[in-house]
């Protein structure tokens, strides 16, 4: 890994680390910033994060088109870690013009030279087979997706709600979407774990 290197956590609420009813933040990107700097003491690390709470994929109404783009065109990332489709899954959205989206958003990482890591979308308390269907579906196209310069990481596994113990759920899972502080410095050391090991 490079001396120096540039990474952008970039999404929705979950990214931002949104919990406590949007009171309180707890960026996952700070725990990443320890694993990182731990595995890769001599190295500099600058991480930015642009997560915009009940923003979309699919546009209109979602800007995170416009948004990565207007990141992308002022700075050079080495990185972007891309959350998206939580919100586009809970109003219904198809999982194909999600997926459609998220490829819009990578590609305009990838055109600059940058890597996308892109993560699947984790559960939620929502009793749903319709919504579970469809998260898999989009999760399945995340996860077979194929580019150079693109990685994808399969969170929700690392997450779990349905097969947690209530302990876990407790610990991790704020509200049954959102996370808890400890939950999100989870999501922090299971993706560090896996850059990483790229």
């Amino acid at each position: 890994m490079t001396q120096s290197l540039s990474i952008l956590c970039f999404g929705d609420s979950l990214t931002a680390g949104f919990y406590h009813h949007g009171l309180e933040y707890h960026p996952y990107a700070k725990k990443l910033y320890e694993c990182l700097q731990a595995a890769f003491p001599t190295a500099e690390f600058m991480i930015e994060v642009d997560g915009a709470a009940g923003d979309l994929v699919t546009s209109p109404p979602g800007s995170f088109l416009s948004r990565i783009q207007g990141k992308c065109v002022t700075k050079k990332y080495d990185w972007v870690i891309v959350l998206g489709g939580t919100n586009d899954l809970g109003y219904g959205n198809n999982p194909d013009k999600i997926y459609a989206a998220l490829q819009g958003c990578w590609n305009v990482v990838l055109a600059t030279g940058g890597k996308v890591l892109a993560l699947t979308v984790p559960e939620c308390a929502a009793d749903s087979a319709i919504l579970d269907q469809r998260r898999a579906e989009l999760n399945s196209y995340i996860l077979s997706h194929q580019a150079e310069q693109f990685y994808a990481f399969d969170l929700k596994s690392k997450i779990p709600y349905r097969s947690a113990t209530l302990v876990f759920r407790d610990g991790i899972f704020d509200d049954g979407l959102h996370l808890t502080p400890a939950g999100y410095d989870l999501m922090g050391s299971v993706v560090g774990a896996h850059l990483i090991n790229l």
